[in-house]
């Protein structure tokens, strides 16, 4: 590494050395040089626009993507905190080639041309962010929008811009004092009103700036505070029969009456139905803080120094309470050989059944997952104007995100039963028809059975300094020549709680009835037989009503009545009472050091660009010619087996070829630190050529990468002794490398309208995969190595994208000429590279799917109107039907397409004063996923609508 540094240092020398002889070039031609930093000034500065309203706002949009040297895209907010959409992600589903993925209903995670998760970078103000999201996807939801002026999307890059992103670099920009002329007050209130929780929520944000000593310094602070409830009616489907994956998962039947499945009759069949039918709901309460604070600072024309800070605290804190049936037979399954009615679809899988005596099982469950995460950012900013032709931008920024977990995930079950449970997946409906008999409430007897307590603390650190370089040559036609040095560092650390042992209290406490915990004092008064099965009985004050109603409300079908749910703390207390000891130590959460991990990135980066401005046959053109080189070191480091330290002996003095560890594997554990490094070059091409004032043609090219996942290189290893298997990290795995082009052609007829179409291709060299990884010798035992590795085989990305906007004021007669329209439509198709036959563990790539979370086809459709005091917008964003797992049980599981309308308006009653109104999701969409077909269906949710009533006020 020392020598690569040294060939960055020397080249970055050569490059300031170049520099300091050309200014000395540049003072013998000063009047030429000032004319042409002039004239390139009033190019590179953003014309401005005082956006005020959604004509404005898209003005300057487009105005940023026409006079940008990269393919980007950008969003304007509306006004001071008036961002166009609820959400950040929301926002930018609006844009071509952008698909998002929604938590409980509500926009978190995008997908940028097919790419989505770690293939993006997220930058604030161009300094990269911290994530408290475990890989290196980033959660828009963390960020309020009322603290953006705006959202710039690269869909090409530039040596200048952060590397990391295949997809795109996705930049979020906060606003700066001297933004404004003087001072400005702005805050707004509303009322959020959800029509599943019938409840009514605040929401404030107030926006104050001012500026001091005749314009030269400025202050900006943004403040946030949301309150949201919202609910989520759910149905699951797990397990499907499939004659080639899961042949065995089948429904079999008690003919004769025994109680036993009958042996030699035929009487086992394939099921539409899966092996667990759940329904939840799931009530979630959430609660955003934000702010931010900007300092701008101009001492003389040649100095401006700028602090910029934003913060976020976001918590989540809901419980889903579900029911779920059992319709197959599985070892720790209580056995259902009481099934009769059996129905038959035409192709002779079993669509409809009814569940009697031991057979119908109703498991309670309820499941939290709540969120506690707090984020911030704070950088420092100088730029000095050293002479006319030579200019430095000083950056210095720390991030921060932590996602605070000491193991408050919950996933408690008990067992239920009741005479019938009824499943029938013969009609016409999304979801079949249950029917349980009679209804479960607080008084019907439960018995305990898994209590899971578990939770992944992650903690993200990102620390970088930056120099930015700009030299205008005394050359007419080079624009000016950027350079620059990036240094930064990035470590994510897990901290892992999870109980010993969740089954610790089922079937009455069979476990804890052993010689391990005999000197615990256990009381196993509370065991009884329910229906057949020895189990702890719950307390009646640990079984409460369900507090919902109107299930389902708009899904056609049957669906189960409001069912009860536990009260944890009383189930806890129940546990103590029975055995303090297994209660703390088996079943609360604790540390588990050997689980957790940290894994630590510094990358040192040297960027040299060339800006050549000139003409083609009087046709002026713009080409950006640029390289990047980055080494990036990676430093992993937790608990892992060490080999040298295992011995095996022999299990059967008979059979010397079977073997096992002497000790429990955690006595080979030790904490390790494993150290790689690699290097990248990455030139990057950019030309655009206007061929009129209005007509833009573009080409790009360049060469990017995307990091690999933080699971992938975490520290950790284990020996599969039966499979001769040993599974390790590979801290050492080279990033994925691609190749990238983009063709585009822009017509931009009016400062409101264009017309915009562009073709791109990423030809992915090589994935990250799980495979065979050479052999290794322990203990005198040969084991094949199995880790995640760089394949040989890759991928391909082909799109199209159109986009379209107008505005009809010159053209539609009064009062239609506030009318506008905005569309944009992108087809999108991926492929992988042929693969090896003997690498099995790319068989799935020969199955001919596309990218994970890649919809092929997506669209967008905004009809506004805007005059003199009134703003309305419908809003309709469709997207395709995408995969989410190649190898579910049962076969490929796929998000099916999913369509959403949301509309908002506005009226000013005064200059300064503003009501506004809008509703999300005013169709009532459902989304749902499915196994190889729909008749296989997965997940199915309602969240339900909406509304927002509010006012702003700006002075």
């Amino acid at each position: 590494m020392v020598n690569h540094q040294k060939k960055y240092l020397s080249l970055l020398i050569g490059s300031i050395l170049g520099v300091s002889s050309a200014c000395a070039v540049a003072q013998e031609t000063e009047q030429t040089t000032a004319t042409k930093k002039e004239a390139t000034e009033q190019e590179s500065e953003t014309e401005v626009i005082e956006v005020r309203g959604m004509r404005s706002s898209i003005k300057e949009s487009l105005f940023i993507k026409q006079n940008s040297i990269q393919v980007v895209d950008a969003i304007v907010a509306e006004d001071i905190g008036k961002f166009p959409d609820q959400n950040v992600a929301e926002a930018l589903q609006r844009i071509t080639g952008i698909t998002i993925t929604r938590n409980a209903g509500e926009g978190q995670n995008v997908t940028v041309r097919g790419l989505g998760g770690d293939y993006n970078v997220t930058t604030i103000n161009g300094r990269r962010m911290a994530s408290e999201h475990s890989s290196r996807d980033f959660n828009y939801d963390l960020i309020a929008a009322e603290l953006l002026g705006g959202v710039e999307v690269y869909k090409s890059s530039v040596a200048q811009t952060q590397e990391g992103g295949i997809g795109s670099v996705i930049n979020i920009k906060t606003r700066r004092p001297l933004d404004f002329d003087g001072f400005t007050l702005s805050a707004s209130a509303k009322g959020i009103y959800e029509d599943r929780t019938k409840d009514t929520t605040p929401q404030a944000s107030f926006l104050v700036s001012n500026t001091f000593d005749d314009g030269k310094f400025g202050a900006l602070f943004t403040a946030v505070y949301s309150e949201r409830t919202l609910r989520i009616d759910s149905y699951e489907g797990q397990g499907f029969y499939n004659s080639v994956t899961d042949p065995d998962l089948t429904i079999r039947q008690d003919v004769d009456g025994n109680g036993e499945f009958d042996q030699y009759v035929d009487n086992e069949w394939g099921s539409i139905i899966p092996g667990y039918v759940r329904y939840g709901n799931k009530q979630d309460t959430r609660e955003r803080i934000g702010g931010s604070l900007a300092l701008q600072w101009l001492p003389n024309d040649d100095v401006e120094v700028n602090f910029d800070s934003i913060y976020s605290s976001y918590e989540t804190n809901g419980t889903e309470s579900q029911i779920s049936f059992v319709t197959y037979d599985e070892s720790w399954t209580p056995g259902i050989p009481g099934v009769k009615d059996v129905g038959f679809a035409d192709n002779g899988l079993v669509n409809k059944m009814t569940m009697f005596n031991s057979g119908a099982m109703a498991e309670l469950l309820n499941v939290s997952r709540p969120r506690i995460t707090e984020t911030f950012q704070v950088g420092v900013n100088s730029k000095w104007n050293i002479t006319d032709a030579l200019s430095l931008n000083f950056d210095l920024s720390h991030s921060q995100s932590e996602n605070e977990n000491n193991g408050h995930n919950r996933y408690i079950v008990a067992r239920g039963f009741v005479e019938e449970v009824s499943i029938d997946a013969s009609t016409n409906n999304l979801l079949p028809d249950v029917t349980v008999s009679p209804n479960l409430d607080s008084s019907s007897p439960f018995g305990a059975h898994y209590s899971y307590n578990s939770g992944t603390g992650v903690k993200d650190r990102v620390s970088e300094f930056r120099i930015d370089g700009k030299w205008i040559p005394n050359i007419h036609w080079i624009a000016s020549v950027d350079f620059g040095i990036n240094i930064g560092k990035q470590t994510k650390t897990t901290a892992v709680n999870a109980s010993k042992n969740a089954s610790a209290f089922s079937n009455a406490g069979t476990i804890l009835d052993s010689t391990e915990y005999d000197e615990w004092d256990i009381d196993f008064s509370a065991a009884e037989e329910i229906n057949g099965f020895d189990l702890f009985r719950l307390p009646s004050d640990a079984v409460i009503a369900g507090n919902f109603d109107n299930f389902m409300s708009g899904e056609p079908g049957k669906h189960p009545t409001p069912w009860p749910m536990f009260d944890y703390d009383k189930l806890f207390s129940f546990y103590e009472s029975i055995s303090p000891e297994a209660a703390n130590q088996l079943i609360k959460a604790t540390p588990r050091p050997n689980d957790s991990y940290d894994v630590s990135e510094q990358t040192s980066a040297l960027y040299l660009a060339i800006n050549i401005e000139d003409e083609i046959y009087d046709y002026p053109y713009v080409l950006n010619l640029g390289v990047r080189a980055i080494e990036t070191k990676v430093t992993s480091s937790g608990f892992s087996l060490n080999p040298a330290l295992v011995n095996f002996v022999a299990a059967d003095n008979d059979n010397p070829e079977i073997i096992k560890f002497l000790k429990d594997v955690e006595n080979y554990q030790e904490v390790v630190e494993f150290e790689d490094s690699y290097q990248d070059v990455l030139p990057s091409f950019n030309f655009k050529l206007n061929l009129t004032d209005e007509l833009v043609f573009r080409a790009a090219a360049s060469k990017v990468i995307t990091r690999p996942s933080i699971g992938n290189l975490k520290a950790w290893s284990y020996v599969n002794i039966n499979d001769r298997e040993y599974h390790a990290s590979n801290p050492g795995l080279e990033p994925l490398r691609a190749t990238q082009g983009d063709l585009a052609l822009e017509w931009y007829f009016s400062e409101y309208g264009a017309l915009t179409t562009a073709f791109y291709v990423k030809d992915i060299e090589t994935f990250s995969t799980y495979g065979r990884n050479g052999t290794i010798d322990i203990d005198g035992e040969e084991f094949t190595v199995e880790s995640h590795i760089n394949s040989d085989a890759g991928g391909k990305i082909k799109g199209i994208e159109i986009a379209y906007q107008q505005s009809f004021t010159d053209i539609l007669p009064a009062p239609f000429d506030g009318l506008g329209i905005q569309l944009n439509y992108t087809v999108v198709d991926s492929g992988y590279d042929q693969v090896d036959e003997d690498h099995e563990e790319f068989d799935f790539r020969e199955r001919d799917l596309p990218f994970r979370g890649m919809s092929k086809h997506s669209y967008n459709a905004v009809i506004y109107y805007e005059k003199d005091k009134i703003q309305a917008r419908f809003a309709y964003n469709w997207r395709d039907k995408y995969l989410t797992n190649e190898e579910d049980w049962g076969g490929v599981r796929w998000q099916a397409d999913y369509g959403q309308l949301d509309f908002s308006a506005s009226y000013d009653l005064t200059e300064q004063l503003n009501i506004n109104v809008s509703a999300n999701n005013l169709t009532n969409e459902r989304g749902y996923a499915y196994i190889e077909n729909e008749e296989q269906l997965a997940y199915l949710y309602r969240s339900g609508r909406l509304f927002n009533l509010g006012v702003n006020y700006r002075f």
